[in-house]
């Protein structure tokens, strides 16, 4: 059984898709005080967009996490971007 991850290290872990694409690194988490539990992750795009469009993000449910290691975290191949999903809530 693997230890528990701290704070430091989750915030900058590489986020990954199951197929392999590489999406970023965890910037941000939100917890759910009532579950005791994080219920969801903010990515920070990695991609050459984000030169063009500074602070990319992404929100992963923690529905979407197939894995998390002190080296990645590894998530389903659908995610949704920071604008969509404020878009839907609304």
């Amino acid at each position: 059984m693997e230890r528990p991850l701290s704070k430091k290290q989750l915030l900058d872990l590489p986020v990954y898709t199951k197929s392999g694409q590489h999406l970023g690194k965890v910037v941000d988490f939100s917890f759910d005080p009532t579950s005791q539990s994080i219920i969801q992750y903010t990515v920070r795009s990695a991609d050459i967009l984000n030169t063009l469009i500074p602070h990319r993000e992404l929100i992963i449910s923690e529905k979407q996490v197939i894995t998390i290691t002190a080296k990645k975290m590894t998530v389903d191949d659908t995610v949704t971007p920071v604008a969509e999903a404020a878009a839907s809530a609304a």
